[in-house]
């Protein structure tokens, strides 16, 4: 009896092994665009801001974090991604723009419904210091651009350019023009938007998942107008802090934010 036992248990393991090893898996390709207005945004470039005045944008990223795709036929969400940095400062000449872009290998191959993306960092990695994280952690790699000592905080999302205040179609500095910094930070400013789309990730394949952020949209009010830029305490989210801005900026993701 203890032969056959053995043996029994021999035949589970390599069973259970076999299993494990043939559970079907395919690839997803996420990618994330930059918009201004519908169309690609270029950094360094003037777009129309409002009725009459000229904006430009010298600095657009932003942390993604606790990303995962919710399984259809579950209530399952598999996980995908725990913290990056997307960052366009890199798009600025129309002919360089493309999209942020990752890969994620041997996902389970079952039918989703749609993507659960965080915007900005966990407050459980939002710490101040570098020892907190590995070499290659992206908050390491990040963290001399973009922790902020004063408020004990990554900053979320860096939104930085000059509104053409004088309307004389060149951007300057202060007074003739008004450069701002939208940097918000701090747990509570944590945001996370839910995109549904259905599709099947099959045995083998790829499944490509592309969505685009617009920058017009993140700096509207709640009635859809843009911010007034001609009001100096809209022009800073930390220098000085300015929360209530900075809780309008990152709600807005969950309208800038969609499925292209």
């Amino acid at each position: 009896m203890k032969k056959l036992f053995f043996f029994i248990a021999i035949i589970s393991l390599v069973s259970c092994q076999e299993k494990e090893i043939l559970s079907p898996t395919g690839n997803v390709n996420l990618s994330i665009n930059a918009l201004f207005a519908g169309q690609p945004l270029v950094m360094g470039q003037s777009y129309l801001f409002g009725s009459a005045n000229q904006i430009k944008f010298d600095e657009f990223n932003f942390f993604i974090s606790n990303v995962t795709l919710l399984e259809a036929e579950t209530d399952d969400e598999t996980d995908l991604l725990e913290v990056a940095l997307v960052n366009f400062n890199g798009n600025t000449t129309p002919a360089n723009v493309k999209p942020a872009s990752f890969e994620f290998r041997t996902v389970p191959a079952v039918k989703y419904r749609g993507i659960k993306i965080g915007i900005g960092v966990p407050s459980g990695l939002n710490k101040s210091s570098l020892s907190n994280y590995g070499v290659g952690h992206p908050l390491k790699q990040a963290f001399d651009s973009h922790f902020w000592k004063d408020g004990n905080s990554f900053f979320f999302t860096k939104l930085a350019g000059v509104y053409d205040l004088n309307g004389d179609g060149s951007f300057g500095t202060s007074p003739e023009d008004n450069p701002f910094e939208l940097f918000p930070a701090k747990n509570s400013s944590f945001q996370t938007v839910t995109l549904f789309k259905s599709f099947t990730l099959e045995n083998g394949k790829s499944v490509k998942l592309d969505l685009a952020v617009d920058v017009l949209k993140l700096l509207q009010t709640a009635t859809n107008q843009t911010i007034d830029f001609t009001d100096p305490t809209n022009l800073s989210t930390y220098n000085p802090e300015n929360s209530s801005l900075s809780k309008l900026l990152m709600g807005n993701y969950k309208t800038a934010l969609v499925f292209e």
